[in-house]
Formats: C-alpha cells, sequence, structure tokens
C-alpha cells in the first residue's frame, strides 16, 4: 500500500487514515496526495513553533506566487510563504556553515529559500521576513528557518509593489537560490 498523507477541502476536521493524518487546511484546496517524501522535516521546529516538525508545501495556480507551508501536526497550522527572490531582486541571504552542515547542504541547487509572508488587512501592507529565511534542502527534506548573521535584511518588507512589477513584465520568479552566499 502506498504510504500518502492527503490534504483535503471536504471540512476543517482532522481524521485518521490507514497512511496518515488526514489535513484540510482550507476550504478552498483541493484533495492532494503527499508521499512520504514530499514531508519536510524541521528538527527544531520554527521560532515560537518548536515542536511543530513536519511540512508539507502546498502550490496552487490561483494563490500565485503564494506558497503555503502547512503543518502536518497540528494540520490547522499554515505558513503563507514567498520566493524572496521575486520581491527583492538584490537578495542574497548568507547560510552560515552551521546551518549548511544542519541541513545537509553540499551544492546551491540543493537549498530552495522561501520566506514567511505576513498578510494584513489592507493587501497592500502584506510583509515578508527577508533576515529570517526558510532554508530547505530539497534532497535531503530537511528545513531550517535561520538568521542572516551579518546581514540587515528588513523583517517587515513590503512586496506589494515588487510583486506588481514582476506581474507587469509578465515575469516569473528567479530559482529559489542563488550561489552566492548559499554554498
Amino acid at each position: 500500500m502506498n504510504n500518502q498523507v492527503q490534504t483535503q477541502a471536504s471540512n476543517n476536521k482532522t481524521a485518521k487514515t490507514a497512511a496518515g493524518v488526514q489535513i484540510s487546511p482550507y476550504q478552498r484546496l483541493v484533495s492532494l496526495p503527499v508521499q512520504a517524501d514530499n514531508i519536510f522535516h524541521f528538527p527544531e521546529g520554527l521560532p515560537a513553533f518548536e515542536n511543530v516538525k513536519e511540512f508539507v508545501f502546498l502550490l496552487r495556480p490561483d494563490t500565485k506566487p503564494f506558497i503555503f507551508m502547512q503543518s502536518l501536526n497540528p494540520p490547522d497550522l499554515a505558513f503563507v510563504c514567498i520566493d524572496p527572490f521575486m520581491v527583492y531582486s538584490d537578495y542574497c541571504p548568507n547560510i552560515s556553515e552551521g546551518d549548511r552542515m544542519f541541513l545537509r547542504l553540499e551544492r546551491p541547487e540543493d537549498a530552495m529559500i522561501l520566506s514567511i509572508v505576513t498578510v494584513r488587512p489592507n493587501v497592500r501592507e502584506t510583509t515578508t521576513n527577508l533576515q529570517g529565511p526558510i532554508v530547505i534542502n530539497i534532497q535531503s527534506c530537511i528545513g531550517k528557518q535561520i538568521v542572516c548573521e551579518g546581514q540587515q535584511y528588513p523583517l517587515r518588507y513590503r512586496i506589494w509593489d515588487a510583486l506588481e512589477k514582476v506581474q507587469a513584465r509578465g515575469g516569473e520568479a528567479k530559482p529559489a537560490y542563488k550561489e552566492a552566499g548559499v554554498v
């Protein structure tokens, strides 16, 4: 039997399945099978969420460019994320040697970097945290929120104007990594 966890849009309850947990983070998300190797492990959790250690990333064309970082337990916790390179073209976070070792990063292309978004009632005031990006080794499925040591990126970078510029030029995001600073 295929070991899967499923996200469903049917209701907002958690139910046990033969393979694990069934989560339904938002009514509008469709049912998505999640393979065990698509579960990302955050051994230290996230600041203020140290006990939350397993996440899946949900992508939907109608919420692009946003990505949902959905917790498996508790299933009602999700973070909105964005590719920081899309909204801040000169972004080049330094990942410390200790963080690279923790994440087992050997090559820049193995790193996916995301930034957590804070959605405000006035969407034009929506911000993202560029000083504390989420770094994920896509090969080992290990993630960590790091601090860009020795750099002064904004904690609350307003993203709306940058998103409008990307949309106006019909552009897509750059890959969620850059060679400089990653390895």
